[in-house]
């Protein structure tokens, strides 16, 4: 983690100056690509570190406080980086590459006994097949990779479609006004993520995490789809203010299972492999969704998605394996 957060100080610091000499995009677009790759592995290495500092009755609380403080940053950093860009333009960069630096100057801090060895991409290769290997050898963990890929196809959908979506709904095709409630709803949804983080851990201790995930999923399937029926912007604000409430059931769950049920000296194999197949499923999803969208309409799409997340929910309730897990 100390090391991406490094690696990304110089490649965000660059573009300004890369922009002022006319640097042509491509370029811009390879530095961009070099710096979401370090943030790639800082997923799955921080998901790694969590257990590495907490004890086992304390990953819950943990991983909701690290989904909380994500989205706290969210709200924040949109704001800031609107100022910021609306007062300095782009030498907002700078300041952008700063926070990498701070992150690696607090994770210098952060002590903790790891393997260590050298780095290459053939090792890499090898790791994430090691962490998928894992998953698919634990019935428990990948009846619930299986499972969560199935119900998480609808986020990808709602998450590409939410702009489309309030342009058509609530603005006539006012594309100023739908970025405006895009931003709100953002918004909204973070500080529900927030405010479920910081509730929801003290209430929730004493049930199965199988049975939270499924509880997660199937609200958060039901509120897509009351979203996508919205008859107001205020009740849609809402409703995606309680779509960050119940996301936080399914993925402080979802976290935690895959914590506990993985050894230390697997657990960053286990994440990137996790991370790279929810990825994997996201991507066909968004595209059907987009072609689909134009097709049956986005209000309609939004409910479809919805529901196939409620169903995919109530198939749980009947696997053992997903349900039970305590």
């Amino acid at each position: 983690m100390f090391w991406c957060d490094v690696a990304r100080v110089p490649l965000i610091a660059c573009i300004p100056a890369l922009l002022a000499v006319k640097t042509p995009l491509a370029v811009i677009f390879l530095i961009a690509f070099l710096a979401g790759i370090s943030g790639a592995v800082f997923g799955p290495a921080r998901g790694a570190l969590v257990p590495a500092l907490l004890t086992r009755d304390r990953l819950a609380a943990g991983n909701s406080l690290v989904f909380a403080s994500d989205r706290a940053v969210e709200i924040g950093g949109a704001l800031a980086g609107g100022v910021l860009v609306a007062t300095v333009g782009e030498n907002a960069f700078y300041v952008d590459a700063l926070t990498f630096g701070l992150s690696a100057l607090l994770l210098s801090r952060v002590v903790v006994r790891e393997p260590t060895g050298a780095v290459s991409w053939s090792r890499v290769v090898t790791n994430a097949f090691d962490g998928l290997r894992f998953l698919r050898r634990s019935a428990v963990l990948w009846a619930n990779t299986v499972f969560s890929l199935s119900a998480q196809l609808a986020n990808p959908i709602i998450n590409s479609l939410t702009p489309v979506f309030l342009v058509r709904r609530f603005t006539q095709n006012d594309p100023v006004t739908g970025a405006v409630l895009y931003g709100a709803a953002e918004a909204a949804i973070a500080f529900g993520s927030v405010l479920g983080s910081t509730l929801l851990p003290r209430y929730i201790s004493g049930f199965r995490k199988g049975r939270l995930l499924i509880a997660g999923f199937a609200a958060t399937g039901l509120v897509i789809a009351l979203i996508a029926l919205a008859p107001t912007v205020a009740v849609a604000m809402i409703l995606f203010a309680v779509l960050g409430i119940v996301n936080v059931l399914f993925y402080v769950s979802n976290v935690t299972i895959l914590q506990e049920g993985t050894p230390p000296e697997m657990m960053a194999r286990v994440f990137g492999a996790r991370i790279a197949l929810v990825n994997l499923s996201w991507l066909p999803a968004i595209l059907l969704g987009g072609v689909l969208s134009d097709a049956i309409g986005v209000d309609l799409l939004l409910v479809l998605a919805g529901l196939t997340m409620l169903c995919t929910a109530l198939i749980g309730v009947f696997l053992p394996v997903i349900r039970d897990v305590p």
